[in-house]
């Protein structure tokens, strides 16, 4: 085990949804610190360039230049209460990656962001809150999955989930990220937009993500109206961040919950190990001998192995746990389903 744990976080979205100026949103509302918990990255350098990104469009209102086909990569720490508890890789693809073909006539960067997404522990679905504005209705649904590049998401995280329940791998938690979530007819003039509609719709978009035992996040963002200007940037004054930092909240609880659920699995292996060895010890002869006390002496220290990784393991776990419990509070107004229907151990979700 190492100091801090290694957390993968795979994005996918269409082009002009949103992700990097999210990701400067993100990166502004967790660097000041929300509820204890920051994130900033890990590299000094790095770290300035996003903040000089972060300052372009807080102060001038520049929004970032689209990804080119190279990523950007990105490695965050994660730290609540002023220790640090997680190193968060995360790669920004361009919208273009996802509808891209792969292999020798297709996109490097498309096969790569397959590649990060088989193996991340937290899928993040961005879209753009333009389309659901309105209801979408069955007369929108195909031209919204169209926009929306929800069909190859789909593709994507059924491949995933089939791929990991194949092989025995713990499935990956899934956030659906509404950008501009603030455009959304909450009111509505005839009927007020609730966010159990908004479920539903996505439902019907991204089934895969409500499947048998996959535990899915519907979290409503906001980077804010980001009025543009005549220049081509937006007004400063409208970049207002809201609630961006709840998806990465949510994959991280995700994590030490599944951690810890490995953690219990371990344990139990290794108790088993532990008493199989002192019945290995109690069946050895009673009469004293090298050979004997060769083999006491082996199983002695097999088992003073078994009682220092318990220990570590122990920590761990306990750890786990008190970070889980401390972000899930956090969550208590973020619809969460597991299996498809609202999971009850992470508190109510507003309707």
């Amino acid at each position: 085990m190492t100091d801090l744990h290694r957390i993968g976080l795979s994005t996918m979205g269409a082009p002009g949804a949103g992700k990097s100026t999210y990701l400067l949103a993100l990166c502004a509302a967790l660097s000041r610190g929300v509820r204890d918990c920051t994130l900033h990255e890990a590299d000094r350098n790095a770290d300035v360039m996003v903040a000089d990104g972060r300052r372009d469009l807080g102060e001038r209102g520049r929004l970032p230049e689209p990804t080119d086909t190279l990523p950007r990569r990105h490695t965050f720490v994660y730290a609540r209460e002023m220790r640090p508890m997680a190193h968060v890789h995360w790669a920004d693809y361009r919208g273009g990656a996802l509808p891209s073909f792969v292999g020798p006539d297709g996109s490097p960067d498309a096969e790569q962001l397959l590649w990060d997404v088989a193996r991340a522990h937290g899928i993040m679905l961005v879209l753009d809150g333009e389309q659901f504005r309105k209801p979408v209705g069955p007369e929108r649904r195909e031209a919204v999955a169209r926009e929306t590049l929800t069909q190859q998401m789909s593709s994507v995280v059924t491949d995933t989930l089939t791929a990991r329940n194949r092989e025995g791998r713990p499935l990956p938690s899934v956030s659906i990220v509404i950008l501009k979530a603030d455009v959304i007819d909450w009111r509505g003039t005839d009927a007020p937009r609730r966010l159990t509609d908004l479920v539903e719709e996505l439902r019907d978009l991204l089934p895969a993500a409500f499947a048998k035992r996959v535990v899915t996040a519907i979290c409503p963002v906001s980077v804010g109206a980001l009025e543009p200007t005549a220049d081509g940037g937006v007004r400063p004054d409208s970049v207002n961040p809201t609630d961006v930092h709840l998806p990465v909240l949510f994959h991280l609880a995700c994590f030490y919950l599944e951690e810890r659920k490995g953690l219990d699995a371990r344990m139990e292996v290794l108790a088993a190990d532990r008493a199989a060895a002192r019945r290995e010890a109690a069946a050895l002869p009673p009469v004293p001998g090298r050979a004997t006390r060769r083999a006491h002496e082996r199983i002695a220290l097999r088992l003073q192995e078994m009682d220092r990784a318990e220990h570590a393991m122990k920590r761990w776990r306990e750890l786990c746990q008190a970070e889980a419990a401390a972000i899930l509070p956090m969550l208590r107004y973020v619809p969460i389903h597991e299996g498809g229907v609202l999971a009850t151990w992470a508190g109510t979700g507003r309707g």
